[in-house]
C-alpha cells in the first residue's frame, strides 16, 4: 500500500489540526506552553493535573488567547504518579474519546531547592550533604512522576493510541539526564530523568509492534514551577541554580515558549512520523558546557 503524500508546504506539514491530544502537568510550565501552541493551531487538547484551580485557570486563559482557529481544551485533574491515578485520568479520557493520537508525558516532580551544595569545592559540606540532604521521599516523589508516571500513563492510553493514524508519544525529560549536573539540580532528579530517557527507550522498543512511536524531548533551563518562581511584581524569575546553568549555556539565556512548541509541534505531525526513540537536546547548548562554572556572573534578570 502506498505511503500517503503529505504536502510540503508549513501549514499542512505540521499541521496538528483536529488531532486531540493528551499532556500531563499541562497547567503550568512547558506544558502550558505545548497547549498554547497546539490549541492555536487547531488541536484538541486535555491537559491533566493534581490542582483543578490550576487547570481550569489555563483553560480559561489559553481558550480567550490561542482558541480562535478552531483548538479547544479541556481539564481533567488527576495524579500520574501512581498506577490508579493514572488509570482514572485514562477511563476518564476514555469516556471522552475513542482515539488519542498524541500523549505528552510532561508531567515532572522535583522537591524543592533545599540543601543546595554552595560551595562543591568543599569537602565538609559535600560529605554533610550527601547524607543529611536526601531522603527516601527525594527518590520517591521524584521517580512515582518521573518514570512510574510516564509508563502508566502510556501503558493505559495504548488502546487509544493505537486506533490513531499518528500514533505518538512523546516523552519530556531533561538535560539532567546526560549532564552530572553537581550544584544545579537534585541528585536524585537527574537520576530519575536518566531513568525517564532509558524508560522512553524501551517504550519504543516494546510499542514497536503495535506501530506507536515514542520520542524525547530533553530541555534545558526554561521557566516552569520545578525551576522559577514568581516575585512579587509578577515577573517570573528562575531560581539561583537554573538562571546559573542558563547562563552557561552559549545561547545565554533561558529557553522561550515557542523554543519549546516548535520540537513539540514536529512530533504531533506529519513532520515527524519517522522518528522513533529520537532523542531532541532543547538547551542552548546547554550539555556542552555542563560543568563548567567559571567567569559566570549572577543577575537579576527576569523572563517573561
Amino acid at each position: 500500500m502506498a505511503e500517503p503524500q503529505v504536502s510540503l508546504h508549513a501549514n499542512d506539514l505540521f499541521s496538528v489540526k483536529d488531532k486531540v491530544i493528551v499532556i500531563t502537568g499541562g497547567g503550568t510550565g512547558l506544558g502550558r506552553f505545548m497547549a498554547e501552541g497546539y490549541v492555536t493551531n487547531g488541536a484538541k487538547v486535555y491537559i491533566t493535573g493534581r490542582r483543578l484551580d490550576v487547570l481550569e485557570k489555563t483553560v480559561k486563559e489559553i481558550k480567550e488567547e490561542c482558541g480562535g482557529n478552531g483548538g479547544q481544551i479541556f481539564a481533567i485533574q488527576g495524579d500520574v504518579s501512581t498506577k490508579d491515578g493514572a488509570k482514572k485520568i485514562v477511563d476518564a479520557l476514555s469516556e471522552r474519546e475513542t482515539i488519542i493520537d498524541v500523549l505528552v508525558n510532561n508531567a515532572g516532580a522535583q522537591r524543592p531547592w533545599k540543601n543546595p551544595i554552595k560551595d562543591h569545592n568543599d569537602p565538609d559540606a559535600v560529605e554533610k550533604l550527601m547524607w543529611d540532604g536526601v531522603d527516601d521521599d527525594d527518590w520517591n516523589v521524584t521517580h512515582a512522576t518521573n518514570v512510574n508516571g510516564v509508563y502508566f500513563m502510556t501503558a493505559g492510553l495504548i488502546p487509544l493510541l493505537r486506533k490513531s493514524n499518528l500514533k505518538s508519544v512523546i516523552v519530556i525529560g531533561s538535560v539532567a539526564a546526560f549532564a552530572n549536573q553537581r550544584s544545579v539540580s537534585s541528585l536524585t532528579y537527574g537520576v530519575s530523568k536518566a531513568a525517564t530517557l532509558h524508560l522512553a527507550e524501551m517504550l519504543a522498543g516494546r510499542l514497536s509492534p503495535l506501530k506507536i512511536r515514542v520520542n524525547s524531548i530533553l530541555p534545558g533551563a526554561f521557566p516552569s514551577d520545578i525551576t522559577s518562581k514568581v516575585n512579587e511584581d509578577g515577573k517570573r524569575v528562575l531560581h539561583p541554580p537554573a538562571h546559573k546553568a542558563a547562563l552557561r549555556s552559549p545561547v545565554g539565556r533561558p529557553g522561550l515558549k515557542h523554543e519549546i512548541v516548535g520540537p513539540a509541534m514536529l512530533l504531533a505531525s506529519a513532520a515527524g512520523t519517522y522518528m522513533d526513540n529520537a532523542v531532541i537536546m532543547v538547551d542552548g547548548g546547554r550539555l556542552m558546557n555542563a560543568g563548567i562554572n567559571d567567569g559566570i556572573r549572577m543577575t537579576e534578570e527576569t523572563y517573561p
